[in-house]
Order: C-alpha cells, then structure tokens, then sequence
C-alpha cells in the first residue's frame, strides 16, 4: 500500500495574509503619522540647527559688509585729513618762502641805504724825479751764508803750527773770501804767528788796503797761499787784534783753528781773550770768524770762535777739513 507525501508548513495561508495585512496598517499608520513625528521633534528642539547656521552665516554676512563700510569710512576720513595736513604744510611753507624774500629784499634794501659812495679815484700824482745814484752804491758782501755791507775787509790768517796738515781747506776758504768781494770793496791780507822772537805779523799790502779788481785780487789770493807755507809757532791774537783794531779796515775776517795759546796772550784763558778783544774793539769793527780744521775734536775751539764773532757785531761758520794737522 502506497504512503501518502506528507508536507509540514509553518504558516497556514491565513496566517499570511494576517501578516500582510497587519504590515499594511503598519505601513499607513507611519504614512499617517510621519507629519506629527517630524513637528514633535521640531518641537524639542530648541532651535532648528540649520537655520541657525543660515541664520549665523547670514548675520556674519551682514557684520562683514558694515566692518567693509565701516573700515571704508575710516580710510576715506583718513585720506582726507593727510589732504587736510597737506594742504596747510603747502600754506605755511608759502608763508616762510614769502617772509624769508621779504627778509632778504629788507636786508638788501638796508644795505644799500648804509653803502658807503666809493671815492672818486684821486688825481695821478706825477713820478718825482729820480735822485741821482750815488757814487759809490753799498754790496752786500757774502760767503757761504756770512755777509756784511762793510767795504774795507781785513781777511786775519793764523798761522800757527796746528793749522799745518790743513793747508788746502785754508787756501780755498781764504780764495772763496777773497773771490767773493766787489769792485766797491778794498782788501788787506793780514797773517800772524808767535815766534820764539815773539809777536809776528805779515801783511799784504804792507800798508792800508787794495782796492780789489782782477789784478789786486790775484795778488791777495796769491800771498795767502804763501802764508800757508810758513806755519809754525802759537797763535799770538792779542797782539794780532790789537793791530787790526787800530789800522785799516771796518770788517775782519778771521781765519783760524780756534786754539789760542794763553802763554802767547798774556796768559788769558779762551773766554778771557774774548773779553779782551772785544774791550779794545769797543764796537769799531765787525769781527767775523771761520773755524778750519778738525774743530770737532776740541770742544773750546767752537766756543772761542762763536763767542769772538758773536761779541763783535760778526757771525761764525765751521768748515771740516777732512786731513789730519800737525797737532792731531
């Protein structure tokens, strides 16, 4: 015998359409309600969120056109008063400009109410007559820095021993002297020594002086180089000034080595003698020395010749012979 198929179901046709119509009134109840849900949740809600945010995004709006207003107004107040200041610099600067003419056309006008006239220009005054020229016209004479205006020069050789081994620096200081005088100028040559016979002098010319030209010259230049062959002995000055003093002549230049002998001056020292010389002196005569020869090794030989010339109205010099002397 045949089974019959038996088939096991859950839900029964009725159960669902029960369920089908219960899920349509659910669905039309929700439909139905959906309105009234929303307004409820519109109702607790204090505020809508997003009107809001359009309410805040529109006042902000709003704030930021009037900030651009305000800001504007400000810029535009600003522009204006730079303007303002502007315009009354530009017045005041007119103001100075104006006050500082007005100053100057014052001053101007001051100045030339205080202007002196300048003077006419007086009438030319004629050229006097030239005074006639003199018959005999003063020359400077000068050596190597010395000068004088003098006329009648005496030029002094000492001739002791010591000025031997410098010969040719004396010749060419006694040359220079000599060659430095004028036409107006007259010469004696004057050389002297202490002897074991005592006191000695030469002279050229043997009386008065020469009146130099080219002849007179040669002849001067030519005694003192043979002075310069007969040294020898000590330096006698006393006696030598004392003789010059009274002769001729108004300027005297000595020539020496500046190393005077007391035991051929009456026993004075250096700084005696000058005192002496320039005592008999009185003024008369300029006295002139040139120290000649290694007067760097003797400090007094300096200070006699400066002292004897700066006493006497007359100036020194120094001339370094470069050989050795006698007395070295």
């Amino acid at each position: 015998m045949k089974k019959r198929a038996r088939d096991i179901e859950i839900f029964s046709l009725s159960s669902i359409d029960l369920f089908a119509a219960a899920m349509g009134a659910f669905a039309l109840l929700t439909i139905v309600l959906m309105p009234f849900y929303q307004k409820e949740i519109q109702e607790r809600t204090p505020d809508n969120a997003i009107a809001n945010l359009a309410r805040a995004a529109q006042e902000s709006a709003v704030k930021t056109v009037e900030q651009k207003k305000a800001l504007q107004k400000k810029r535009d107040a600003a522009a204006a008063n730079v303007s303002d200041i502007k315009s009354e610099a530009d017045k005041l600067l007119a103001k100075l400009r104006a006050a500082e003419a007005a100053l100057l056309e014052k001053q101007a006008k001051a100045r030339a109410a205080s202007a002196i006239p300048e003077p006419e220009p007086p009438e030319p005054i004629p050229d006097p007559e030239p005074a006639p020229t003199p018959a005999k016209e003063l020359v400077s004479f000068r050596f190597l820095g010395m000068k004088t205006k003098k006329d009648d020069i005496v030029v002094a050789v000492d001739m002791n021993k010591c000025m031997g081994g410098h010969e040719a620096s004396i010749n060419r200081a006694i040359e220079r002297i000599i060659e430095s005088l004028q036409d107006n100028h007259a010469v004696q040559v004057v050389g002297f020594q202490q002897t074991d016979s005592g006191p000695r002098v030469r002279s050229w010319p043997t009386s008065g002086l020469r009146r130099i030209n080219s002849s007179s010259r040669s002849q001067a230049i030519s005694f003192s180089k043979s002075l310069s062959r007969q040294f020898g002995g000590s330096a006698s000055m006393l006696d030598a000034f004392q003789k010059m003093i009274n002769g001729p002549g108004q300027a005297i230049f000595l020539v020496s080595d500046g190393l005077p002998n007391p035991s051929a001056n009456n026993g004075l020292s250096p700084d005696r003698l000058v005192r002496e010389i320039t005592r008999m002196n009185g003024g008369r005569k300029e006295i002139h020395t040139v120290v000649v020869g290694n007067y760097f090794d003797y400090r007094g030989t300096v200070e006699f010749m400066e002292d004897l010339s700066r006493s006497n109205n007359g100036q020194f010099m120094a001339l370094a012979s470069g050989q050795s002397g006698v007395c070295d």
